[in-house]
């Protein structure tokens, strides 16, 4: 069918186009298409409801009305030659009336038409409901175009929230945190500045309050802090929930004038912790919208301060307890001081020329620094003892890993090193401790904190002999390779400078990695 479009004038909406080449030529010869059309549209227009009706040339013209709201925007009208015209006498006639060769209109017409005029009152019910149906999609899409940039800022706010809570890591800073807070908030509610405020975790052992800055490079932290102290503090102090000044008075010789603010206390169900400042709104004041989302940002931002907070005096707490523990094991057995730091330090040398991934790595790493943690329960008579020791002081030893995985049973972030501490004592012959598994049955981890415990062993002076040499120590190695320790990690391990792993002197930094790898356990 020939489809064309018309206005609530009765005026063509773009150009006439025709269906087919048959169509086109009737048209062009001045059959008078266009105004059966136009004819058609008028009434539809004018009467505002679909109709149809057979043109002097025999076409089939159906119509009906496009509305928006109920307001006449025009109409869509189809034509179409019926089956009827186009075989036979008829469109010998309709040849002849517009002028047309009938042996080559024969020839346009195949398979072409294929209506006939009985279909028109059907073909009027489908053109309405299609129009309407394409209308229906047209407004939902206006209306939805219309909702989507009513939501657009309401989308990036809550884009910001959610990147917030999404980035709050133990491990991150507090300055840092606050840093991305106040960069997320001036690419979302269109200010030139955004500062953050937090005050001493201890006040009057921490020092003055951190202030963090994000805007215009001539805006410095003092020009904020002034702004606290003069305005924003006491309003602040008195209990107000907020501040809004869109009419603020910047103080003479500030390199950036101030024109207005919001301010929101980073508050904790004990005391504010800080301040959240938003300065500066290019357009317009601020107001409650802003002051909502303001709000929301500065309750999570208050939420993981006061969580950091919490945490770094646990993290305190815990880098205490760990100093005194090892501190007490050393204290039992001199001799052994510094033991546990050389066998995580080998053990890691080991496990990375193995190839193995940075967390195993690191995992292997954490075993061996406790791997002995379980000589505490261990008396210092028999861990000093410098000749033969009986065979109720040998059970005691032996029952070191199994003390030490009860200790550490209790945490559940190192979980995962607890076999290693186990079975280090274990031999692939079988004739370890305290289990006896054999080869296949002991972990990799446990195998190369085992041969990091042999090779420190041979080469640190003991209760019973000296320090064997490095030499001496390699042909021990080689000896009880296969049997006392794994065979490839051994030869793995001589393939490597071993009087420079020997010489490397682990410091504080052994601590320090295990609070790392209790923070990822956490999360």
């Amino acid at each position: 069918m020939t489809v064309s479009v018309w206005d609530s004038a009765g005026h063509l909406v773009g150009k006439f186009q025709p269906c087919c080449q048959f169509c086109q030529m009737i048209h062009d010869v001045g059959a008078g298409c266009v105004k059966a059309c136009e004819a058609l549209a008028a009434k539809v227009i004018e009467e505002n409801r679909p109709m149809w009706e057979i043109s002097s040339s025999g076409c089939c013209i159906l119509g009906t009305p496009i509305e928006h709201r109920h307001r006449m925007l025009g109409c869509v009208i189809a034509c179409y030659l019926p089956k009827e015209l186009l075989t036979g006498e008829p469109l010998a006639r309709l040849c002849s009336r517009v002028g047309l060769d009938l042996q080559a209109s024969a020839s346009l017409i195949q398979g072409v038409c294929r209506h006939s005029s009985d279909q028109v009152e059907e073909f009027l019910h489908i053109l309405t409901w299609l129009l309407n149906k394409e209308q229906a999609v047209m407004t939902a899409q206006g209306e939805l175009a219309s909702l989507s940039a009513n939501l657009a800022n309401t989308y990036e706010e809550l884009g910001l929230l959610y990147a917030i809570s999404g980035s709050m890591n133990v491990n991150c800073l507090p300055r840092d945190f606050l840093r991305n807070v106040c960069v997320g908030i001036l690419a979302v509610t269109n200010i030139t500045a955004a500062a953050g405020v937090i005050q001493p975790r201890r006040p009057g052992k921490d020092g003055k309050e951190e202030i963090v800055v994000v805007g215009p490079p001539q805006l410095h932290a003092e020009q904020v802090r002034r702004i606290m102290k003069e305005h924003l503090n006491p309003l602040l102090a008195s209990g107000q929930e907020a501040v809004i000044d869109n009419n603020f008075a910047a103080a003479p010789g500030d390199e950036v004038r101030i024109t207005n603010l919001l301010a929101v206390p980073l508050a904790t169900e004990k005391a504010p912790i800080g301040v959240l400042i938003a300065m500066n709104k290019r357009e317009g004041d601020f107001d409650s919208v802003d002051l909502k989302l303001i709000k929301s940002i500065s309750a999570q931002t208050a939420v993981f301060l006061e969580y950091s907070w919490l945490y770094a005096d646990m993290k305190d707490l815990l880098m205490g307890v760990l100093h005194a523990l090892t501190a007490s094991i050393d204290a039992k057995d001199p001799y052994t001081c510094g033991h546990s730091r050389r066998v995580a330090a080998i053990s890691r040398r080991l496990a990375e020329a193995a190839g193995l991934p940075p967390e195993r790595v690191q995992r292997i790493y954490l075993a061996g620094l406790l791997h002995d943690i379980g000589k505490i329960g261990v008396p210092e008579s028999v861990l000093r003892k410098p000749g033969k020791l009986t065979e109720e002081e040998w059970k005691l030893i032996r029952g070191h890993p199994s003390t030490a995985a009860k200790i550490l049973s209790g945490i559940g972030q190192l979980d995962d090193v607890v076999p290693s501490i186990l079975t280090h004592h274990e031999r692939p012959d079988g004739k370890g401790y305290p289990c006896g598994l054999s080869a296949d049955e002991l972990p990799l981890e446990g195998k190369i904190i085992g041969l990091a415990d042999c090779l420190d062993s041979m080469t640190s002076d003991r209760t019973y002999r000296p320090a064997m040499s490095l030499k001496d120590a390699v042909t021990e190695l080689r000896r009880v390779s296969g049997t006392q320790v794994d065979k490839k990690l051994v030869d793995l391990l001589l393939s490597m400078d071993l009087k420079e792993i020997l010489t490397e002197s682990p410091g504080k930094e052994d601590i320090r990695d295990l609070l790392a790898h209790m923070d990822e356990k956490s999360r």
